[in-house]
C-alpha cells in the first residue's frame, strides 16, 4: 500500500469513528400507535422553541420502531405519534429504548396534542435522562417538604436550602464531566433563590453569582429557562436612560445602537453573546407593543440573521422572525400549491369567501370523529365558507383518496409528504384547522374544530358571527 492509499484509509477510518461517536439510536414499542408515523424533533433553540425535524419512522404491525439519526451535541427531543408527545434527552452515540403509552384516558383532548411520559427500559445510571429524572425528583421533594408557607417566612428555610445545597454539591462532587447535567443542576438550584424567602438575593447578586461568569448554552434547558425568566419585560425594569437610548435605536433600524445601549445595562455589560441573545428576545418581546414599531424590529432581526456577531443568535433572530410572521391574525396567509385531480389549487382559487383550511390524519378515529362533527357545520355554512381537507399521502397508510371524496362533502385533497403547505402552515399536530378572509388573510390559527374549546366555543360561532355580518352587510347595501 502506497503512502496516499494509507492516507486516505486513516482519513477515512477517521470520520467513520466521528460519525460512529454522533449517530443516536432510539428503539421502542408503541402498540397504541401500530401503522402510524413516529417523529423525532429537535429544538432549535429555548427563546423560539421551535422544532426541527430530524427523523422519522412507521410503528410495525408487531408495535415496535427504530430511529437513527445524527446529534452534535446533548439535546432534549421531542418524540411525536398520533396526536401525542413526550420528551426525552439524548446524548450523542447513546442508544434507548423506549415504550410510548398512549394518552391517559382521564387527560382531557387537546388538538394541539397531549404530553405522555415516555418510559425506559435498562436506563444507564449514567445516562443523561436518569441523572436528570433522579435529581429532579429529589430537587422537588425537597420543594414540597420545606418550602411551605410557614416557613418561607422563617430562617428555618433557608438553613434547609443551605443544606440541600451542599448536599447537592458532595453528592455530584465526582461528576464534573457531564457539562449538560452540571448546567441543570446548577440552574434547577438557581429557581429555588427566585423563591420569596427570608434573606434570598437581589437581582444584581444572583447575575453576579448564577450568570455573569457562566458561559453562555444554547441548547441547555435549564440554563435557558432561566435566563428567559430573569430578563423578562426588561425594558421597564432598567434605566429610563438606557431605555430611551434603545427606543431611539428601534426608531433608526439599529441593531448596533441598541446592542451599545444595552451594554450600559450592569447585567449585559459583560457578555457579549448574552447582550446579542437578550438584545433579540427583547425586541421579540415588544413586538406587540403600541410604542414600537413593528416593521423596524423586523428590519433588525433580518440584520441580525445575516450579520450577527454569533452563528448561534443569526439563527434565534432567523426564528424570531418566523414566530412573529407566521400565520398571525392579519397577516397575508401563504400561498401554496395542490393537486385536486388534474386541477391545480392556490389560495387564490379561494378567494371571494372564507377559506377554512383543515388538515387531518385520515388513519386516527380522533380525527374521524371530529370530521363526522364538522358534518352539519358544513352544510349550514357550505354556501359561504369554503372547506377544504389536506392530508398527507404516505403510501404505507394506503389511504383510498375516492374513499374519503365520496365520505365527505368537502373537498378532500391529498398531498405529498414533501408539499411545502405542511410547513408553511405549520402542521405539527391533527386536526389542525386555519380560517382565512375573503382576501387571503388570517383569521386565526390554529382556528377552533367542530369540539369545543376550554370555554365551549367551536367553530360553529365564528361561522355564525360570520354568517350574520355577510347578511347585515347585504342589507345595508340595499
Amino acid at each position: 500500500m502506497n503512502k496516499y492509499a494509507l492516507l486516505i484509509l486513516l482519513i477515512f477510518s477517521a470520520f467513520s469513528g466521528i460519525r460512529a461517536q454522533t449517530l443516536t439510536e432510539i428503539t421502542g414499542y408503541a402498540p397504541a400507535y401500530i401503522g402510524k408515523e413516529v417523529e423525532v424533533y429537535q429544538i432549535s433553540d429555548f427563546i423560539t422553541l421551535r422544532e426541527e425535524r430530524i427523523a422519522s419512522a412507521t410503528i410495525r404491525p408487531d408495535s415496535t420502531f427504530n430511529l437513527v439519526f445524527n446529534l452534535d451535541e446533548t439535546r432534549k427531543l421531542v418524540l411525536k405519534a398520533g396526536n401525542n408527545k413526550g420528551n426525552i434527552f439524548a446524548n450523542p452515540g447513546a442508544k434507548y429504548e423506549i415504550f410510548f403509552p398512549e394518552k391517559n384516558k382521564y387527560d382531557a383532548y387537546n388538538p394541539s396534542g397531549n404530553f405522555v411520559e415516555l418510559s425506559f427500559f435498562n436506563l444507564d445510571k449514567k445516562d443523561i435522562n436518569y441523572k436528570i429524572l433522579e435529581f429532579n425528583r429529589w430537587n422537588d421533594e425537597f420543594i414540597a417538604r420545606y418550602y411551605t408557607r410557614s416557613n418561607a417566612d422563617s430562617k428555618y428555610f433557608v438553613a434547609r436550602l443551605d443544606t440541600f445545597k451542599t448536599a447537592v454539591e458532595n453528592y455530584y462532587l465526582a461528576d464534573t464531566a457531564d457539562k449538560y447535567f452540571a448546567y441543570h443542576r446548577r440552574f434547577s438550584i438557581a429557581k429555588l433563590d427566585d423563591l420569596h424567602f427570608v434573606g434570598n438575593r437581589n437581582q444584581y447578586e444572583k447575575y453576579d453569582f448564577y450568570i455573569r461568569e457562566t458561559p453562555v448554552y444554547y441548547q441547555n434547558e435549564a440554563y435557558c429557562q432561566y435566563i428567559n425568566h430573569y430578563y423578562e419585560k426588561l425594558l421597564p425594569r432598567i434605566h429610563s436612560e438606557i431605555n430611551n437610548r434603545i427606543y431611539l435605536g428601534i426608531l433608526k433600524s439599529s441593531p448596533s445602537a441598541i446592542y451599545n445601549a444595552m451594554g450600559k445595562e450592569y447585567t449585559l455589560q459583560h457578555n457579549y453573546k448574552l447582550r446579542e441573545m437578550i438584545m433579540l428576545k427583547t425586541l421579540s418581546d415588544c413586538f406587540y407593543e403600541k410604542d414600537y414599531p413593528q416593521t423596524n424590529i423586523l428590519t433588525i432581526l433580518d440584520s441580525v440573521s445575516k450579520f450577527g456577531m454569533f452563528p448561534e443568535n443569526r439563527i434565534i433572530a432567523q426564528n424570531i422572525c418566523f414566530r412573529l410572521t407566521e400565520l398571525t391574525s392579519g397577516a397575508k396567509a401563504p400561498d401554496f400549491l395542490l393537486k385536486d385531480g388534474t386541477k391545480d389549487l392556490t389560495l387564490q382559487s379561494f378567494s371571494k369567501k372564507y377559506f377554512y383550511l383543515f388538515f387531518v390524519d385520515p388513519a386516527s378515529l380522533e380525527n374521524t370523529k371530529q370530521m363526522n362533527l364538522l358534518k352539519p357545520i358544513y352544510e349550514r355554512y357550505k354556501d359561504i365558507i369554503h372547506f377544504v381537507m389536506v392530508y398527507k399521502d404516505k403510501p404505507e397508510n394506503n389511504i383510498d383518496l375516492a374513499k374519503l371524496k365520496n365520505e365527505y362533502p368537502w373537498t378532500v385533497i391529498s398531498g405529498k409528504e414533501s408539499n411545502s403547505v405542511f410547513k408553511n402552515y405549520n402542521v405539527v399536530n391533527y386536526p389542525y384547522y386555519v380560517l382565512i378572509d375573503p382576501y387571503g388573510y388570517i383569521v386565526n390559527a390554529p382556528a377552533l374544530g367542530p369540539v369545543p374549546n376550554g370555554v365551549y366555543e367551536t367553530i360553529d360561532r365564528i361561522f355564525f358571527m360570520i354568517q350574520k355580518a355577510l347578511k347585515e352587510g347585504n342589507g345595508a347595501d340595499r
